[in-house]
Order: structure tokens, then sequence, then C-alpha cells
């Protein structure tokens, strides 16, 4: 069934024939040898499978975004992944065979609560069967890390216990999104609040059977309704721009458009409205620009409501330029300005800075998130600009197609 592994050759000094016996006796070797030689062929064969399973889970093993430790019995490291060489700082040689206890003294030197991480892993060791977990911060920078340590043990096919396992893995985007979550129920119930609690209000006046109001009362208050229910819808509206942004499903129409005239759209629609502070400087050969007008109106609008909630009583200035075949477009006031700790955050959704402004003004957080959506949905970029009083938000945008070209070629000319 099987062609012959190697062949036995055989010769003698004389010419003779060879006995029946020495046949024989000659087979039994030969077929003795060939056994042996096809089972050692068998077993280098499987040793080299073997080899290569073995490389491909190392490989695996050490590619994992978690931290693997393996232990034995006595609490001393057989094995630890790239991972944990990462967040120990120590090379791998340097971890295999040290105590555990002093692997992990050195993963949590960082950590925000060390007696309560150590209470807490403490009591997960003491306890046996299953997947025990204990979650911690680590100080990291300006924002902590959120990591999770899952503990298990190590049982060989009787189920007798051999080791222990620790497994650390980055929590913090999972941590971030809870916290998210959390700050977004928070936040709309607030933003829902205020608004449902004055039409409450006003339509049971206007429903109560005890009182008379005059036309003017009741248009008044008909018009209070009228406003608080343009604000929930002005709120359901961001929420769902806000998910198109994050979904990637957010379109935008594009039609040349004069930044004048979004201008003065955003600044008449603006809430509350920056009135005779706003100082308009364009260029009067400002070109057109090739964007969707309603999403910019209502960027150029965020940008000039905030300027007027938190840019104190001073100036509100709106400037343009044009650079490289795009407009940049700057809102600045002389409020207080933005610590350059916030910054990094500021277009984050629902992120507010914390001061006394803002927790005097209503709002949900979301203005700066959804208007770096838009710019960046037309292939455009927006960033806080450093200055010594104030705030200057700015932002680019294409300008229309014939324009932009123009501008190119102008630009090789000067070169």
């Amino acid at each position: 069934q099987h062609a012959p592994p190697a062949a036995l050759l055989l010769y003698h000094p004389e010419p003779r024939v060879f006995t029946e016996r020495e046949i024989q006796l000659l087979t039994n070797f030969a077929n003795h040898a060939a056994m042996a030689i096809e089972n050692a062929t068998l077993f280098a064969h499987s040793d080299t499978q073997l080899q290569e399973q073995t490389r491909r889970l190392e490989a695996l093993i050490q590619s994992m975004q978690d931290g693997l430790i393996l232990e034995n019995l006595e609490g001393q490291v057989l094995y630890a992944n790239r991972r944990i060489e990462e967040l120990a700082g120590l090379p791998l040689d340097a971890i295999h065979g040290i105590p555990v206890a002093q692997l992990m003294d050195r993963l949590l030197a960082q950590a925000v609560d060390r007696t309560q991480v150590d209470t807490a892993v403490a009591d997960a060791l003491r306890q046996t069967g299953g997947q025990r977990r204990v979650q911690f911060a680590l100080a990291a920078g300006d924002k902590p890390r959120y990591l999770q340590l899952t503990l298990f043990d190590v049982t060989d096919a009787r189920a007798t216990l051999i080791g222990r396992g620790r497994i650390l893995k980055d929590i913090t985007q999972r941590y971030e999104v809870d916290r998210m979550k959390s700050s977004l129920i928070s936040t709309v119930s607030h933003e829902l609040r205020t608004p449902l609690a004055a039409i409450k209000g006003y339509a049971s006046t206007l429903l109560a059977d005890d009182v008379e109001w005059d036309a003017a009362s009741q248009r008044e208050f008909l018009g209070i309704i009228s406003a608080e229910t343009d604000h929930l819808s002005a709120l359901v509206s961001d929420l769902l721009d806000m998910s198109r942004i994050e979904s990637g499903s957010l379109t935008v129409s594009r039609v040349p458009c004069e930044l004048a005239d979004l201008v003065q759209q955003a600044a008449q629609h603006a809430y509350p409205p920056p009135g005779s502070r706003l100082r308009i400087a364009l260029p009067a050969d400002m070109p057109p620009l090739e964007v969707d007008p309603k999403r910019i109106t209502a960027v150029l609008r965020n940008l000039l409501e905030n300027s007027v909630k938190y840019g104190g009583d001073g100036y509100i200035q709106l400037s343009a330029v044009v650079a490289a075949g795009q407009a940049v477009i700057r809102v600045a006031d002389s409020g207080p300005g933005i610590p350059t700790t916030e910054q990094a955050h500021i277009f984050n959704s629902f992120y507010r800075v914390d001061n006394s402004l803002t927790r005097q003004t209503t709002g949900a957080g979301l203005g700066l998130a959804i208007s770096r959506g838009f710019v960046r949905a037309h292939g455009g970029d927006i960033w806080i600009e450093p200055r010594p009083v104030g705030t200057c938000v700015a932002f680019s945008l294409p300008l229309a197609l014939a324009w932009a070209v123009a501008e190119t070629a102008e630009m090789v000319q000067r070169e």
C-alpha cells in the first residue's frame, strides 16, 4: 500500500546462493528496519506539525491586545505576553520566573486607589472556580486609563489545579462609552425637563377653569409654549445630527454659496442674537464656497451663540481669509477663553467646560461636536486658535471649484 521507505542491499565477497533461512532472517530485519524508518518519519512530521502549531499559538497569544500571565502553584510567572511587557515596562526575559506578586506590584504601581485595588485583588484570589474580575484606574497623564483584571484557574484534563492565569484588559474606551451614555441621559433629561415644565405649566394655566385670560395673555402664553417647543425640536434635531455624524451616515448637498449670505442668516437666527456686538470683516472679493448652506449656517450659528453665551459683554468678530484654495473663517470673542487643558476635549460630544458661565447657562454640549462633524463632512477642519484674551474658533471650507482652480493656478505662477 505504501512505497518502500528504503532498500536493504546485501552482498557477499564470493559468489554463492543465500539460503532460505538467511533470506527469511534478512526479510524480518528489513521489515523491522522499514517500520522503524516509517515511525521515525511520522514522528519527525508530527514534530514539525506540532512545532508549527506551537509557533502559531505563540504568535496569536503574543499578538493579543490583552495582557496574559500564567503562573504555577508556587506563584511564579511561567508565561507572559508582549502586552504585559509593555504594561510592566520589563523585557519578557526579566518577567519569566519572577514571583507574580512582584510583577503585579509593578503593574499596579500607578493605580489611582492602590489600597482598594489590592484589597479587591486579594478577595478575588481567595475565591475559587470561575472567573473573578477587578476593575481599576491607572493614572496616565490628563486622563486615567481603566483596566480590568480577570483571574482564572488552570486545570488539566482531570480538573486538577495546575496553575492560575491573569488577563489584563484595557477597558478605557468602554468606560468612556458608558460615561457618555450616562452623560447623555443626564444631559438630555435636564434639557428636556426645563421646556417640558414650561409647556406643561403654561398649558395648564390656559386650561384652568377658574381663570379667564385676556387675549394678550393667552397670546403671550402660547408664544412661550411655541418657543419651548422649538427648543425641544432643536434638541432632537441636534441628537439626530450627532447620531448621523457618529454613524458616518451624514450627507451634505454642496452648492455654490456666498459666505456673506450664510453669515447673515446665522446672525438672524442665533439665540441669543449677537446684535450690535457682532463685527463682520469679510474680504470684498470673497469667492463663493462649495458647501451645504444649511449645514454651514448651523456651524456659524453655533459659534455665534457660544460667543454670545460665554464671551462676556465684549465684541464678537467674524472674519474670513482665502488660503491654499480654501476659506478660513474665524469667530472670536473677548470673553474668559477656554483653558488650554480643556481645548483638546472641547469638540467631544456632551463636553462642556466647567466654569461659572457654563454652570449658569443651559446646553447639551453638542454644538461644537456637531460643527466639527459638519465641517469635516465638507473636507475641512475646525480648531481653537491660541490668543491672549478670549476665544477664537477657526474652520476651513472648500471654495467653489472654479475659484479653487484659479487660486491654485495663481499660486503656481507666483512660485
